[in-house]
């Protein structure tokens, strides 16, 4: 039985199949449709293009990311969990922000899947394809760093940004409720030259940016919120 994975990865479908006796790769489909074969041992299996690279932020706990900020973000029990020193800090406070930053370098078409749960606050943001050194690249969150006097119609979303030296532009926005206690399923893709936010498996938000930006690190920010990480992969088409 062909089971699809989390989701669509650059010209790639991803199937994962259960077996219960040994079959060769190159004869796998003709016996799963003709036998019905279940195979225990998952599989991961391109069926229009090369493997992507697949990588577990959190099986590695703190291992995966530069110097993991132990006060900001703990790993445990297979989960990672971030907190901002401050709730009600002004966007401009540092203690209002945790950043955490990935050490490998992802590239191509890339696909960061998370399930969370916050605590306190709605903030959570990914870079992707962001030069640490140049402060430019792509940022999509589950929220803005908004002022305390905010129009309930910029609170409730989320949101796409570019980010050119620092100077940052709102190119794309939508509703996103974020009910605090309650796990959410998010997703933040490049795709091409397009970049997207997905909520429980639907396109919300998507921004086309013409030859993309170049690839970098994987980074997490926070703002005045609290959130537990259950589940945090990051599939793209390489990694160093």
């Amino acid at each position: 039985m062909l089971k699809p994975l989390s989701g669509y990865l650059g010209n790639c479908w991803y199937f994962q199949v259960e077996r219960t006796v040994p079959v060769q790769v190159t004869r796998l489909f003709k016996h799963i449709f003709r036998l019905g074969i279940l195979l225990p041992v998952a599989i991961a299996i391109p069926t229009t293009c090369g493997a992507a690279a697949v990588v577990d932020m959190l099986a590695g706990g703190g291992t995966d990311w530069r110097s993991p900020d132990a006060v900001h973000w703990t790993f445990s029990d297979g989960e990672l969990t971030g907190t901002s020193s401050v709730f009600d800090g002004q966007k401009t406070d540092p203690a209002a922000s945790a950043f955490l930053v990935s050490k490998a370098i992802f590239g191509g078409d890339i696909s960061v899947s998370m399930e969370v749960t916050f605590e306190v606050g709605r903030y959570l943001g990914v870079y992707i394809d962001f030069g640490q050194d140049t402060q430019t690249g792509m940022w999509m969150a589950t929220g803005h760093a908004l002022s305390a006097d905010a129009a309930d119609n910029e609170i409730e979303r989320a949101y796409i940004k570019t980010v050119e030296d620092s100077f940052w532009i709102v190119r794309a926005n939508a509703e996103l409720d974020v009910n605090v206690s309650e796990a959410l399923s998010l997703r933040f893709v490049r795709k091409d030259d397009d970049y997207s936010v997905w909520s429980e498996g639907r396109l919300i938000a998507t921004y086309h940016k013409p030859g993309g930006y170049p690839a970098g690190p994987l980074q997490l920010r926070l703002v005045n919120a609290k959130v537990r990480i259950h589940q945090l992969e990051v599939r793209s088409d390489w990694m160093k």
